[in-house]
């Protein structure tokens, strides 16, 4: 390596090396004399190695905010006490240190010390070495260990590597880590068995870099994964709670969605992470289970398009930028294909700012010119929408309540939050009422003027029925998204070959209309209409006692107010008082 961070003896075009922003500068040269000052006064050396995942990205081309310190010889608790009586020495302001304690059940084997240093968060913690039982994903015994053990004891080798701060060099005490990152390879640094058996959640996270980073998982790896004795311990050994979160990780950090549905199907995990309703087990109360799962492939063939959709780019860098850099990620070229020949495109310039941007004058309107479109959320909700999407036939009874099977596995195998469950349920319900409107629009255009009123109501009452529901609201078009997404899934081969054909074309045509014409006819917002008459109001005026049935009559109200979008209240109650027959 050479002084100033770069990679030595690699077949590239110029040095490879890690730059490091001001700030990151900075914090290296506080650090360093930090070390330098407790030397002098302690007599007692320290050295300091920036760990894993920031040397990794730095080395990608890749920005990185995550700073973890690795220390040899203290805890990190007692060194960032040394921090900050450093920098109160410089005039700077005492920072908070929080110590975080150890909790093996969610990956903290070491107590972790983190402080606010030249504004960004660091973590400091000391290297280590763990020892393992066959009966446990937990360490029996944790010592404080060398860098090459700290390096050996780590999930790949790509995340293995170590940025020494006072030498500004990278280490890589594996031998392997920087190869396989030049070669786009996800191996561990132990033989693979051994590391999946002691820890099996490091099988999702070789599955999640190598979706994020279009890697390859070496096939020493692929083979300790495909034996059953490591799906069982993944089965048995993780918490679902710690299964979930790596997804949510594979979801939310960049990772390739659709590469991490094929990998997890390829490598027979796909019931083990999505694993379906059981009677009497995981979720007490499952009475009985109805349907079956269809075709897994189906949900990597959805994320996949849906990633277009959302102009999701399966590149981690875009593909000018990777010249000289230590790696070349694989690209899908059907993807990139589409991608390019449809920005700015007619056809898409409704579906595509739906979610990605709010420059436009039509999604300005949908999500409020005052409040951005929820992007991270309503993308998320999307893929998970897609990844469950082989479970779309089969419920569950629980406590007698018929259940959707994906929403079952969100809350009792996935642990996931009630705002996920409650959006992506939604969202799949809706799918069939989203196609029938969308076609019916497409096949019989109003053009009169009673007909274009009633149009305008039913398109409304299709967008209340899904905005209605307070966690999706402005989300509603997400529907509209996915079912798009489900009714190009025959059309996938060809978009896979970056094809876009005139059937295509006319698909998201038909759905682009609906979405014009909400706008057009302003209700983009109706799911947040007040009735012009309500429950109470209208027990009153008909002399009739409030019960179940009124709900049905404020659905009358709300679609006579979509017909007549600039009626008053006056207006409404008299034609109420009008229709009596159908408040009966």
């Amino acid at each position: 390596m050479t002084s100033n961070g770069s990679v030595s003896g690699l077949s590239t075009n110029r040095p490879l090396e890690i730059r490091l922003t001001d700030q990151e500068a900075g914090i290296c040269e506080v650090l360093d004399a930090v070390t330098k000052k407790h030397e002098e006064k302690e007599g007692k050396k320290v050295q300091l190695r920036i760990a894993g995942g920031w040397v990794r990205d730095k080395l990608l081309g890749l920005s990185c905010h995550d700073l973890d310190i690795a220390i040899d010889t203290m805890m990190g608790y007692d060194f960032a006490v040394l921090v900050n009586e450093y920098m109160e020495s410089m005039g700077h302001e005492k920072r908070t240190i929080a110590k975080i304690a150890t909790n093996p059940e969610k990956s903290k084997h070491l107590e972790t010390a983190t402080m606010v240093v030249l504004g960004m968060p660091l973590d400091f913690v000391n290297l280590r070495s763990e020892v393992y039982d066959d009966a446990s994903r937990i360490p029996s015994e944790i010592t404080f260990g060398t860098p090459s053990e700290d390096a050996y004891r780590r999930d790949t080798t790509i995340n293995a590597l170590f940025y020494n701060i006072h030498t500004r060099s990278v280490e890589d005490f594996t031998g392997r880590g920087l190869e396989d990152l030049k070669n786009g390879l996800v191996r561990t640094p132990l033989e693979a068995f051994e590391t999946f058996w002691q820890d099996p959640l490091r099988v999702m996270r070789c599955i999640r870099f190598a979706a994020r980073f279009h890697f390859k998982i070496a096939e020493d790896a692929k083979q300790a994964i495909l034996d059953p004795r490591i799906k069982q311990a993944l089965k048995t050994k993780i918490s679902k709670e710690r299964i979930g979160a790596e997804l949510d990780k594979m979801i939310d950090d960049g990772a390739g969605r659709s590469t991490a549905i094929h990998l997890l199907h390829e490598l027979d995990l796909y019931d083990v992470v999505f694993a379906p309703p059981e009677v009497d087990g995981t979720a007490k109360g499952t009475t009985a289970i109805q349907g079956e799962v269809k075709d897994v492939d189906d949900a990597f063939r959805l994320v996949w398009i849906m990633e277009w959709i959302l102009r999701i780019n399966p590149a981690p860098v875009e593909q000018d930028e990777l010249e000289g850099k230590i790696f070349q990620a694989e690209v899908d070229q059907g993807q990139e294909t589409l991608l390019s020949h449809t920005r700015g495109s007619p056809f898409t310039s409704h579906l595509y700012p739906v979610i990605t941007t709010v420059s436009s004058p039509h999604i300005a309107q949908i999500a409020h010119k005052d409040e951005p479109f929820p992007e991270k959320l309503g993308t998320r909700n999307l893929i998970l929408s897609g990844m469950l999407y082989p479970y779309r036939e089969m419920t569950a009874v629980v406590n007698k309540k018929i259940m959707p099977a994906g929403s079952w596995i969100l809350r009792y195998n996935l642990k996931g939050k009630n705002l996920d469950i409650d959006i992506v349920t939604k969202l799949m319900e809706s799918v069939g009422a989203v196609q029938n409107s969308v076609n019916k629009l497409a096949q019989t255009p109003a053009v009169v003027e009673s007909a274009i009123q009633e149009e305008r109501a039913n398109m409304g009452m299709v967008i209340r029925d899904i905005g209605f529901l307070a966690v999706v609201g402005k989300k509603w078009p997400c529907a509209f998204l996915l079912a798009l997404g489900i009714e190009l899934i025959p059309k996938f081969e060809l978009l896979r070959r970056g094809v876009l054909d005139d059937e295509t074309k006319a698909h998201i045509a038909k759905y682009n209309t609906f979405l014009s014409k909400a706008e057009a006819y302003q209700i983009e917002h109706c799911f947040a209409w007040k009735y012009l008459v309500d429950g109470k109001e209208l027990t009153q005026l008909l002399n009739i006692k409030p019960g179940p049935k009124i709900t049905d009559y404020l659905q009358q109200v709300m679609y006579w107010q979509l017909m007549h979008g600039q009626s008053s209240k006056e207006e409404c109650q008299k034609w109420i008082l009008e229709h009596r027959d159908l408040f009966r």
